[in-house]
């Protein structure tokens, strides 16, 4: 699914051409996809907290894949916004239940260890996506890139279906779609860990929606020559987060957001100082993926152990703040990088990251969920031969 988002982005010259369109109507696409995602994450979310999510993945997966299918197929525009919307909607009913099930079936140091893993295969689609689809549109066209991703698709539909046990729902979770949300907003870790992550995904989208645009303004590069930039970041964050978990496992729940936000304030602010020269600017970034990929799941795996209950509704809501820290980081980043300079988007930058420290320490070590009293260790039973 996150290369399925990235994918998209060299293939859009190529359909403006073939639609007889515009660059910017085409890349509407990626905008429906967006917005549906967004919408339905926290619609659908409470659906894994009554039900079984192995049934709701298997479910959310179909939809994706349908959907990515269609988009392989769509002669029009508007076709293409349907079928990237459906496609959306499939992401949004999926990714909260695949958070909400590592929480559930794992625990602890395990529950850590995974998330990271997890994880790391969305850091790894930033630096494969664009390639991916590049490669899949030089065999044939645009169409074979979807294709493509429809293959991947199926393969992870396949392998859900064949190796991701069934869970019971907690019992408290049937009281009502509301309440569950009611739940989570009485919860104060939760509430907390939401904001962290608002602020740090705010500061962290203020860097990098703008990079792009700086790169090419201070260094004159092209746009593949930018992108080789992003693709040295993806790489360096997909490592660091697929071992996250030991990490999270030495230091603890809360200095595992504390010591990379302090790391990424620092870089943030050597970024917009020191980013005119184009080796030290890669060396910082190469960093600064490091403390991204230590913290970003170690404030998922945090706040999906605050209300065992509701699993599938709080990393529903943490997704949402994902979604709109890039909102608001695109709407206030424009104004201050385009009327001001980079270095002034690196300062607001840093100080996101310092309130999502501030935030942290009013957290507890361990989120209360997580405690051995919680009632939520039992492992799930494994799917009957249906």
């Amino acid at each position: 699914m996150g290369a399925d988002s990235f994918i998209i982005s060299p293939l859009l010259p190529a359909m403006a051409r073939d639609f007889r369109t515009s660059l910017s109507a085409v890349s509407y696409g990626v905008t429906v996809y967006a917005i549906c995602y967004a919408i339905g994450s926290p619609l659908f979310g409470p659906l894994g907290d009554r039900f079984d999510r192995r049934r709701l993945l298997l479910l959310g997966m179909a939809f994706f894949w349908i959907g990515t299918i269609l988009c392989a197929t769509a002669g029009n525009l508007t076709e293409f916004y349907i079928y990237r919307a459906l496609a959306g909607l499939g992401a949004a009913f999926t990714m909260p239940n695949v958070w909400a099930f590592i929480g559930s079936y794992f625990s602890g140091g395990p529950m850590r260890r995974v998330m990271g893993i997890v994880m790391s295969a969305l850091s790894l689609s930033i630096a494969v996506g664009v390639p991916l689809g590049t490669a899949l549109s030089a065999i044939s066209d645009w169409h074979m890139a979807f294709w493509g991703s429809a293959v991947l698709g199926l393969i992870a539909l396949v392998l859900l279906r064949l190796t991701v046990p069934s869970s019971k729902p907690d019992a408290a979770a049937h009281r009502g779609y509301l309440a569950s949300y009611g739940q989570v907003v009485r919860t104060r870790a939760a509430v907390i860990g939401l904001l962290v992550n608002l602020a740090w995904m705010f500061g962290f989208y203020l860097l990098y929606t703008f990079l792009g645009a700086f790169v090419t303004d201070t260094f004159g590069l092209t746009t593949s020559q930018s992108g080789l930039v992003f693709m040295a970041y993806g790489a360096g964050n997909f490592l660091a987060s697929f071992i996250s978990g030991s990490v999270m496992s030495h230091l603890g729940a809360r200095a595992s957001i504390i010591v990379p936000g302090a790391a990424s304030l620092i870089l943030a602010l050597a970024i917009g100082t020191a980013g005119n020269r184009l080796v030290l600017l890669v060396v910082l970034l190469l960093v600064l993926a490091a403390a991204q990929g230590f913290g970003v799941p170690s404030i998922s795996s945090y706040v999906v152990g605050t209300v065992p209950a509701h699993r599938s509704t709080v990393t529903s809501l943490n997704n949402s703040m994902l979604y709109l820290g890039l909102t608001l980081a695109s709407a206030a980043g424009a104004p201050i990088y385009t009327d001001r300079s980079y270095l002034l988007v690196c300062v607001v930058a840093a100080a996101a990251f310092l309130l999502a420290i501030c935030l942290t320490t009013l957290l507890r070590t361990t989120p209360s969920g997580n405690s051995r009293n919680s009632g939520d260790n039992r492992v799930p039973t494994r799917p009957s031969a249906e």
